[in-house]
């Protein structure tokens, strides 16, 4: 059985976010591309309230960024479906998801189209499980795809220790699970 997950913010997690709003659309256009000489933003936490630690600080599911403890933690199985680049300003790393794979089963998922035919949003997900394979890490090949994560790798999180860190579960072996 194979279950996929995406990250998830959980009430009263701590925020990373750029300092300059501009960089807020190269997150959200990370599309599997590995950065090369990009310059890495200055990120800030945000400090209203009384934020949660968090081993992975949320800045969207789209974009994992991660503290030193994760990076310690979780750098070698990591590094076999992207890449970890350090950020300004705040000690974290953007986790860039290299491994792309379009395991979107659009027949079985529930999808809100534009009018000229672009998904707009994804209800239901479910996954083509041979594409998927196994692939602990993976995006689909579509602008703001959140990074999806098998049970093998919430495992390795949950058995590292890590604070803070919330998965919600997608799809269970041709099953969608909504929100």
């Amino acid at each position: 059985m194979t279950t996929i997950y995406e990250f998830a913010v959980v009430e009263g997690q701590e925020w990373v976010l750029p300092v300059d709003d501009s960089y807020y659309e190269v997150f959200f256009s990370l599309d599997g591309t590995p950065l090369g000489s990009w310059e890495p933003p200055v990120m800030r936490r945000v400090s209203e309230g009384d934020p949660v630690y968090s081993d992975f600080p949320w800045l969207g599911e789209h974009a994992p960024l991660l503290r030193k403890p994760a990076v310690d933690a979780l750098e070698a199985p990591l590094l076999a479906y992207g890449e970890l680049v350090p950020l300004r300003g705040e000690k974290v790393w953007l986790f860039n998801v290299t491994k792309v794979i379009d395991a979107l089963d659009k027949e079985r998922s529930e999808i809100v189209y534009f009018d000229n035919g672009d998904i707009l949003a994804i209800e239901q997900y479910a996954f083509d499980v041979d594409k998927v394979g196994t692939a602990e890490v993976f995006k689909l090949p579509m602008r703001a795809s959140p990074v999806f994560v098998n049970d093998v790798f919430v495992d390795r999180v949950r058995k590292a220790g890590l604070r803070t860190v919330s998965f919600k579960q997608r799809w269970i072996s041709g099953e969608s699970t909504g929100d």
